[in-house]
């Protein structure tokens, strides 16, 4: 992964409550990003070169990291593992949503797949990414702590990334970025067992119709943990199969902080 310096800026407006009449209290906001598997790749790169928070009235943007477009291979950064995008001073307080500017991005397919047309890339540009950026989904405002605030952004790359065609020599890739976002000190995460690990089976968490996380099971062990889950009532569901039977799906409660262990599954 190449990571290029980058200049951060701030915009100093009253967005939060004052202190004693000093002025809005401050936070040192640090946004870092993450990534489920994607089996079926063997490299998902974006170029990025810009994060900011909206305010609330919809138009004002508070910036957090700013400058050339840098390189990152989502697939870096799987099992717990984050790259830092960027940090800055900010009023804290709520804001309304987190946008991020996708210049680019280009998929490289494993397992000696090619394109139809004899290809194993594909380069891609980002409708809008570029100019209004794409919304990060935090399941309302994002609040910004004085003192300082740690945000995760999971890209979601099984989501993001649509083939078109046959699995075995596609014909085309669209691009639909899905992003999630979570404050770290309100994370949660969930972990267990896939059985029969052979059976290689995705682990999803599901809030409502949204699938906030993936992970893939090991196939020695079984284990899986689906991270940086907001505070929320989660589906659990396994996509293993074994001749047609698939595990039940579960229900958890994921509470600010809560790391649910022992969720397994085994189909019958």
């Amino acid at each position: 992964m190449r990571m290029s310096k980058y200049r951060a800026l701030s915009v100093a407006v009253g967005l939060a409550a004052c202190d004693g009449g000093a002025g809005p209290q401050m936070s040192h906001v640090f946004v870092r990003l993450t990534d489920a598997p994607a089996p079926a790749l063997a490299s998902a790169q974006v170029w990025i070169s810009e994060v900011a928070l909206v305010g609330n009235d919809g138009t004002s943007r508070f910036t957090i990291t700013t400058g050339p477009s840098t390189e990152y291979d989502l697939l870096d950064f799987q099992g717990g593992v984050t790259a830092l995008l960027g940090d800055n001073t900010i009023p804290a307080g709520d804001y309304a949503q987190l946008r991020m500017i996708v210049d680019s991005a280009r998929v490289t397919l494993a397992n000696g797949v090619l394109f139809s047309d004899g290809t194993d890339s594909r380069e891609m540009k980002v409708p809008s990414g570029p100019q209004t950026g794409i919304k990060v989904e935090f399941g309302g405002p994002v609040h910004i702590a004085p003192g300082q605030t740690a945000l995760v952004v999971d890209f979601d790359v099984m989501r993001s990334f649509v083939f078109l065609g046959p699995e075995s020599a596609p014909n085309g890739v669209l691009f639909k970025p899905v992003l999630h976002g979570v404050v770290t000190d309100q994370a949660g995460s969930i972990s267990g067992t896939s059985s029969p690990a052979a059976s290689l089976g995705a682990l999803f968490a599901i809030n409502g119709t949204d699938t906030v996380a993936s992970a893939l099971a090991d196939p020695t062990t079984g284990a899986y943990s689906l991270m940086f889950l907001p505070p929320a009532t989660y589906t659990v569901a396994d996509s293993s199969t074994v001749n047609g039977h698939k595990a039940p799906n579960q229900t958890v409660i994921i509470t600010p902080g809560l790391a649910a262990s022992g969720v397994d599954f085994t189909i019958p």
